[in-house]
């Protein structure tokens, strides 16, 4: 199971003795109770008790206060270390990516679209993956697009179920006619089953077809 530490809340009447890391904690427990759209440079402030200038000598901007928060995010998760087969262990590492950044709205998305370059603590994690892939016997670069292609996987599917969280109970399903009846009911009938099924079932089925891939990449590379 991953942890990641509760970050520090300052709350206004504390000791204005802030730094990079103190901000970015901060931060992280903004976009835990509210989402990443809730974090400004106002709300932070208010948070640690210092006037909104203040976090200007240690963040340039919001795109810099981002890049923070992903490079703290990455350096304070713990990410699962292989237990059995890879496939247990590429499992493990899709479920704590849906896991941990569930628990920070908007955090994935953040992520992967929001800070550019990407954050050096996301490459690491990629490469520690990759190594312990190829101690499960995978050759270098099939080790690297497997990771590659697992984490980019559960890094997009979290992203989606945000915004379907996001948006549920306000629009719903896209209701679909088809007066003509040019399309198979059954599969129209099988869509919307497989569509309420619930986002986990969507996520496991994919994952299992990837693992299938790179299983027979795999065969075929010790072939």
């Amino acid at each position: 199971m991953v942890h990641r530490p509760t970050p520090e809340q300052r709350r206004p009447g504390r000791p204005n003795l802030i730094s990079r890391e103190i901000i970015a904690d901060t931060a992280i427990g903004l976009i835990a109770e509210a989402g990443v759209d809730a974090l400004t440079f106002q709300s932070l402030a208010a948070r640690l008790g210092v006037k909104h200038p203040a976090l200007y000598r240690h963040v340039d901007g919001r795109s810099d206060l981002l890049r923070a928060v992903a490079d703290r995010f990455m350096e304070t998760t713990e990410w699962p270390e292989p237990k059995g087969s890879w496939q247990d262990y590429l499992r493990d590492v899709a479920a704590a990516i849906d896991a941990e950044c569930g628990r920070y709205p908007g955090m994935m998305d953040l992520i992967y679209n929001q800070v550019w370059p990407m954050p050096e603590r996301l490459i690491l994690a990629a490469i520690e993956m990759a190594e312990n892939l190829v101690a499960l016997g995978f050759p270098r670069q099939l080790a690297l697009v497997a990771a590659d292609m697992v984490a980019d996987f559960a890094a997009d599917s979290r992203i989606r179920r945000d915004r379907i969280a996001r948006h549920a109970g306000q629009d719903g399903f896209t209701p679909v006619t088809d007066p003509d009846g040019a399309h198979d009911p059954g599969l129209r009938a099988a869509f919307y089953d497989r569509f309420s099924a619930g986002p986990n079932v969507w996520s496991a089925d994919k994952l299992e077809i990837i693992l299938a891939g790179i299983e027979a990449e795999l065969t075929a590379s010790s072939g």
